[in-house]
This record gives C-alpha cells, sequence and structure tokens, in this order.
C-alpha cells in the first residue's frame, strides 16, 4: 500500500456498487493533477502515436498508398502505451548523491566541484550555462 503525504490533497471517490450487494468496491485516489498512478510521459506519447497511426490508416482508406502497413501497428502501439501508462505511476526521480553531480556529458556521477569530468575528461559547465 503506498503511503501518501499531506500534501497532496487527495479526494477519495468511493463507488458504491448494488449488484453484489458489496459497500465498497473500488476506492480511487485523485490529486491535483488528475489520476494517481498516471505515468504522464506514456499516457501522452501513446496518445501521440496512437492519433498519428490513426491518421496513417485514414489515409491509406483515402488513398491508397500502403502506408497502413505502418499505421495500423502504430495505432496499436499507441493505445498499449496509454493503457499501460495509466496503470503505472510515474518512476522516482533519479539524484546524485550528496555531495555529487552528473557529467552534463557521460552522465557519471562526479564530485560537485570537479572542474573535468575524471571518466570523459571534458569540462563541466556550471548549471546557469
Amino acid at each position: 500500500m503506498r503511503s501518501f503525504s499531506s500534501c497532496e490533497s487527495l479526494v477519495i471517490l468511493d463507488i458504491m456498487s448494488d449488484q453484489c450487494g458489496c459497500e465498497k468496491t473500488h476506492i480511487l485516489l485523485f490529486n491535483q493533477s488528475g489520476l494517481i498512478g498516471m505515468y504522464r510521459g506514456l499516457v501522452v506519447s501513446g496518445l501521440i502515436l496512437g492519433v498519428f497511426g490513426l491518421f496513417l490508416v485514414f489515409m491509406d482508406l483515402y488513398a491508397p498508398l500502403g502506408v497502413s502497413i505502418f499505421g495500423l501497428p502504430l495505432f496499436i502501439l499507441g493505445v498499449i502505451m496509454f493503457v499501460v501508462g495509466l496503470l503505472r505511476t510515474d518512476p522516482p526521480p533519479i539524484e546524485p548523491s550528496p555531495g555529487y553531480k552528473f557529467c552534463w556529458y557521460c552522465m557519471k556521477e562526479i564530485p560537485e566541484n570537479a572542474a573535468d569530468c575524471p571518466n570523459c575528461s571534458l569540462p563541466q559547465h556550471a548549471a546557469n550555462d
């Protein structure tokens, strides 16, 4: 069970079921950004891919160019990505260890005050550059 902090301002909706005689069958949790557990990046990219695949399928119906060979798999993959994105949670952010930062080029952890990366030997820039 996931624990929630008080700053997420949750609204709990209880869905009552009259069919089985149970009091509560589902509890949906919402916060300010919508349903909790939604992987926003996967939902948006799945939606874009699905719409583009559907566009290719409809274009093939209008002018048969053979693009539905690409459009139908893109549409199906977009729908799968959309549904999986609704069911999964956002991944946790990747943070460097205390006193370290990530190299701008090779993404290895290096000391915060390093001017050059010891792995790739490239100079490091300030965060505001």
